[in-house]
């Protein structure tokens, strides 16, 4: 059950990609220009912005890792310069990175139940 209803989300959002979007995009966009244009020291305490990173460094790390493979995608995204910039390479980016990054949290998230159960079945 739990794998179709993953996949029927799925569709849904992939069906969703060309549609309106907030300004969480413009928010997520600016963490990836700002991991990617300023170096670390500065991450929590630039000022180009309203739009600072406000989240644990874990996360910072990962918009720095998605930064590296958007600059193949558009590099304009990661201007820091570029506030309210979005083209379709850069919507499909955003939209998709969440797409797939929800594969694998569902895939860590069936693979740690399905340890936890076999742990509890073995005690």
């Amino acid at each position: 059950m739990s794998i179709s209803l993953h996949a029927v989300i799925t569709c849904v959002k992939l069906l969703l990609l060309p549609s309106y979007f907030s300004t969480d995009f413009e928010v997520h966009r600016n963490w990836l220009a700002t991991t990617y244009s300023l170096p670390i020291s500065q991450w929590y305490s630039a000022k180009h912005s309203e739009w600072t990173i406000d989240y644990p460094p874990l996360f910072a790390w990962f918009e720095y890792f998605l930064a590296q493979i958007a600059a193949f995608v558009d590099i304009d995204m990661l201007s820091i310069h570029n506030r309210n910039y979005s083209s379709n390479a850069t919507v499909f980016f955003q939209r998709l990175s969440v797409i797939i990054t929800d594969f694998v949290f569902y895939y860590g998230s069936r693979k740690c139940a399905q340890s936890i159960t076999l742990f509890l079945k073995s005690t």
